[in-house]
Parts: C-alpha cells; sequence; structure tokens
C-alpha cells in the first residue's frame, strides 16, 4: 500500500497535461500586446462618468473585464472558468501593453510569468514565478491532491506558494484552504501543505483565522 501511494504521488510529477499550461489563456496573442482605446473610449467614458471602474464586454466570442483607472490606463481581464485561471494584461492611456500575467481565482500568486514591457513593445523585464525547480508539482496538481483528501462538504477555496520548515528541513509546499460548512465548524477553516517536489502532504488541520472571502 506504501508503494501504491508513492506512485500515486510521482505521478503528478510528469502529468503536465493536467497543469494547462499550454491553453491560451496563459498566452498572450499578437493582438492582445495593444488595445484599441477609440474604440472603447465612449464606454469608458460612460463607465468613468457614473462613477464606475469595471465593465463587462464582449469582442469576437470573448468575455473580458475592463477595469478603467482616471488617466485612462486600464487593465484587461479574461478568465477560463474551466480551471479558474485568469490573464491580466495592463495597458497604458494609449492602448500600448505594459504588462502580462496569469493568476488562480484562488489565489493572488502568479502562476507563470510576469513580464513588463517598454512603450515600444519590446520586453522590459521577465520574471518566472513558475519556478519549476522548486514547484514541479504545479498549481492545479496540488488542487487535484487536496480534492482527494478533503472532506467531501468542504470546498477548496485559497492557494499559495510557501516555504515550510521542519525539524531543519526546509520544504517548497502549496498552501491549499479549504472552508468548513458552518454546520460543521463555524468560523473555521482546513489547511493543507502540499510538498510542491513528492506531492506528500505534509501537514493538515484546523484553523480558526478565517480569510475574508470565506465569510458568507
Amino acid at each position: 500500500m506504501v508503494l501504491v501511494g508513492c506512485n500515486t504521488y510521482k505521478s503528478y510529477l510528469i502529468n503536465d497535461d493536467l497543469c494547462n499550461f499550454d491553453d491560451p489563456i496563459f498566452n498572450l496573442k499578437e493582438e492582445e500586446k495593444s488595445f484599441d482605446m477609440v474604440k472603447y473610449k465612449s464606454i469608458m467614458d460612460s463607465v468613468l462618468n457614473n462613477g464606475g471602474r469595471t465593465v463587462l464586454l464582449k469582442d469576437k466570442d470573448q468575455e473580458f473585464s475592463l477595469y478603467i483607472y482616471p488617466d485612462y490606463c486600464v487593465e484587461k481581464t479574461i478568465i477560463n472558468q474551466d480551471i479558474g485561471v485568469y490573464k491580466d494584461v495592463f495597458y497604458d492611456s494609449l492602448g500600448r501593453i505594459r504588462s502580462f500575467s496569469n493568476l488562480h481565482t484562488y489565489s493572488s500568486d502568479y502562476l507563470q510569468y510576469l513580464v513588463f514591457y517598454n512603450q515600444d513593445g519590446s520586453i522590459k523585464k521577465f520574471i518566472n514565478y513558475r519556478k519549476e525547480a522548486s514547484y514541479p508539482i504545479c498549481y492545479r496538481e496540488a488542487l487535484a491532491i487536496v480534492a482527494r483528501k478533503k472532506r467531501r462538504k468542504d470546498s477548496i477555496t485559497r492557494l499559495h506558494k510557501a516555504v515550510y520548515k521542519r525539524g531543519g528541513k526546509k520544504y517548497f509546499v502549496w498552501d491549499v484552504h479549504t472552508k468548513v460548512p458552518k454546520r460543521f465548524g463555524k468560523g473555521q477553516s482546513r489547511y493543507y501543505k502540499v510538498d510542491a517536489q513528492t506531492g506528500k502532504i505534509l501537514l493538515k488541520g484546523i484553523t480558526r483565522v478565517v480569510p475574508a472571502e470565506f465569510v458568507d
């Protein structure tokens, strides 16, 4: 039984199909490197004039959310609901791309890269947040591991990278939190520390430090 368990964990290390990093949501299309400010100017004016900042739009069968800053810089967000990942692209007031990144709806951690651009569209700075060497277990593999181990009524609501120290050793882990239904534990959440190298759950428990998104 122990050998079977180890093999199961190891299978996550090579299952790149589960990670979905080849999904279009992780890539920046050529046409996404600029934003048509003229096309959406009247909509942005209307939103700002009415005291708003965010508007949901549709273009070429693609829905996206647009956050409008007072200086008319814009943040365009496209989400893949199936895997909970969104693409975030920031443009200046002239519609020139300034940055690109991916995040998960459960997390504020960057999943792959954070890329900054110069005004001419060339790459100014490239930061790799994937950190394959430290986190061969990707975000979705960690979620799948916890989904199999969590209580059926609990729902996963939070995910982020962390470093866990135990017995003088340092582990790179995914911290995954689940929301406990009120009837089973009001004001509680469960946490799991998933070893990002092996997939083994190093620690699990209950905490009363409830993140804001857990509050109904």
